[in-house]
């Protein structure tokens, strides 16, 4: 299995298994005191640009980013390490008074982000044989960039996996 097929499969369960189970704030382009409640996306790689949403994604935020930092392969297994990326936006309380939201800034973005980050971990340690194509490993890793763009919040998860390495026809066949 190719690395960008590994990182596909790894997608798939994150649309099956994570994002279903939890609604955050998509923003509003023209007033920040609207919202949307919406389950994330999954991307590959980074956050496509405006413009560039495949067909039937309303947004690009709130999302897990998929991504690979290095692999090695030895001939017998391959590893590769994982980095999944978390962006959230939440630029406060919106509290309806009558028939007007009432907003209120305040950085407690990083509750919602720790959430989406806290279940896709339990996830990844509760299935750690991913779709019979490979499994991870035990050792993950998490936190938050150092920056926060406010109102937008972003963390990490890393993690290893391993899985068969290629075979020698393989290797061949793909020269």
């Amino acid at each position: 299995m190719s690395t960008i097929a590994t990182l596909e499969v790894l997608r798939e369960f994150l649309l099956e298994k994570v994002t279903p189970t939890i609604k955050l704030q998509k923003a509003n382009d023209t007033n920040i005191r609207e919202y949307e409640l919406v389950s994330p996306q999954v991307h590959i790689g980074w956050i496509p640009p405006k413009g560039y949403l495949t067909e039937g994604m309303e947004s690009t935020i709130p999302c897990l980013i998929v991504g690979m930092e290095d692999g090695s392969d030895d001939g017998q297994s391959s590893d590769i390490n994982i980095r999944i990326s978390a962006a959230i936006f939440s630029p406060g309380l919106h509290e309806p008074k009558g028939d007007r939201v009432k907003y209120t800034p305040d950085f407690q973005g990083y509750i919602d982000l720790m959430n989406l980050i806290d279940r896709t971990k339990a996830e990844l340690l509760k299935n750690p044989i991913i779709k019979n194509s490979f499994s991870v490993q035990e050792s993950v890793k998490w936190g938050m960039y150092q920056d926060q763009p406010y109102p937008y919040w972003y963390g990490w998860i890393t993690f290893s996996i391993k899985k068969q390495a290629y075979s020698r026809s393989e290797i061949l066949k793909n020269l």
